[in-house]
């Protein structure tokens, strides 16, 4: 059975990337048998890696494990933040914000937001469903 992947802060990787930096060298794989002295459990390539995302991770917060950026893409992406205007305005009116009216104008932006050129070459199909708008609901 294969080892199981194991996060590493990125304070940790920052302390990789400033002693290939300094006594590596600037070769990342040389870090490998420095730090299996240390009793650190990573392979090669993940020095190689994280001096390639090196600019990154310097830049990162050290309490984490991972850089931002990951994942899947919003499917409206800036008519989000246009969707969450709509929201704060209608709360600022004391209106409600139902799920059914948050659908609604997020299939009203969609549509808006993609030319008949875009459409015709990558037919995408927006439902705004009920875990979308919970999704939705979370990241903003």
């Amino acid at each position: 059975m294969p080892a199981r992947r194991k996060s590493v802060e990125l304070s940790i990787k920052r302390q990789a990337i400033e002693w290939i930096a300094s006594e590596g060298g600037g070769v990342p794989s040389r870090a490998e048998a420095h730090f299996r002295a240390s009793d650190w459990r990573i392979s090669a390539g993940g020095f190689r890696q994280w001096w390639h995302n090196r600019d990154q991770i310097l830049a990162g917060q050290g309490n984490r494990r991972r850089l931002d950026g990951g994942g899947r893409r919003p499917v409206l992406g800036e008519a989000e933040d246009v969707l969450v205007d709509l929201i704060y305005n209608r709360r600022l009116l004391k209106e409600n914000v139902t799920r059914d009216w948050i659908a609604a104008q997020a299939r009203q932006l969609f549509r808006s937001s993609r030319t008949e050129e875009e459409h015709e070459e990558h037919p995408i199909r927006f439902a705004a469903s009920d875990p979308w708008i919970t999704a939705f609901m979370q990241r903003n």
